[in-house]
């Protein structure tokens, strides 16, 4: 195979194009370190610096190109409202231009990453891919109309799969960005020793989902025969902020640690945790960290950055 990594500098995109390089599969990475890093790109990889959101950009891609896996995107809800132009640019249409170069290409198949934010505020009850997609955020608008268009086009013959991932956190997540990946957010306050701000209640609740977990799912997913399916990848574990911070200023050691409440982002999810049984039941996909194994595989990496 000869794979594209959209996003393959940043955070998810990198552990994918790390798994197929060792795997002997030529990787051609397209970034253009807004969040990612070169740091991140695996020896042996192809580089092409570009920025999805410009017009054009598929013109130079690689014409030996067999499987997609379409990862670049602006994935915070709050920057979607800060510059909601720019996140139409860079999630929908960098997307339909490249359904479009995928399909005149004859890509064997294409994988799009979704967001749980295409769910909107739901019912307190593991959410599964029948549930009704209502986006609150401009984000959110953006990934529906990204599934959408590949839905349309696997009917004009491009085989694809969506994959609506939950909260993904793990080793290799960027510290430095405090507007994405909750996780994240609030161990980098910690490294830095600095009080927690949290946006909102910490009665919120989230699914986390290890990055391990959403790789293996992302490489089961391009081995599959569907022409078209879209799949939850989630713990199916609810668990609320409150329990989060517990979690983390244990983990750290601390009996208590400094905590600023403040208010919330603009049309942020209240709660939401998925069921996984259709990625099971599929492509034998499940979960194999819960958010304890994984919070401290996180945080040994954390304190290693020091």
């Amino acid at each position: 195979m000869h794979i594209l990594i959209t996003g393959g500098a940043g955070f998810i995109g990198s552990h994918v194009a790390h798994h197929y390089v060792n795997e002997k599969h030529k990787v051609t990475v397209v970034d253009n370190f807004d969040k990612g890093s070169k740091e991140n790109i695996p020896d042996g990889a192809q580089f092409i610096k570009e920025d999805i959101s410009i017009d054009g950009w598929t013109r130079r891609l690689p014409d030996d190109v067999t499987h997609v896996i379409h990862l670049a995107a602006q994935s915070s809800g709050e920057v979607s409202f800060e510059d909601p132009v720019y996140d139409v640019r860079t999630n929908t249409v960098a997307t339909l231009e490249l359904l479009k170069w995928s399909l005149d290409q004859g890509i064997k198949k294409f994988i799009f990453a979704s967001s749980m934010n295409v769910y909107g505020n739901v019912e307190d009850k593991p959410i599964d891919e029948n549930n009704e997609v209502n986006p609150c955020s401009f984000y959110g608008v953006g990934k529906v109309a990204g599934e959408s268009y590949v839905k349309i086009f696997s009917e004009l013959g491009l085989d694809s799969i969506v994959l609506r991932l939950f909260n993904v956190y793990g080793p290799g997540q960027n510290m430095r960005n405090l507007k994405q990946g909750m996780l994240s957010i609030y161990l980098a306050y910690m490294a830095k020793g600095e009080p927690i701000t949290v946006k909102g209640s910490t009665d919120r609740f989230r699914d986390f989902v290890y990055i391990e977990d959403v790789v293996s799912a992302i490489c089961l997913s391009l081995q599959s025969s569907s022409s078209f399916d879209i799949f939850n990848v989630c713990s199916g574990v609810r668990t609320t902020v409150g329990e989060l911070l517990n979690r983390i200023v244990k983990n750290f050691g601390f009996n208590e640690y400094p905590i600023e409440v403040v208010g919330g982002t603009p049309r942020d999810q209240f709660g939401i945790y998925g069921s996984f049984n259709k990625i099971k039941e599929s492509l034998g996909w499940m979960p194999t960290h819960d958010v304890g194994k994984g919070l401290g595989k996180m945080i040994s990496w954390v304190r290693g950055q020091d």
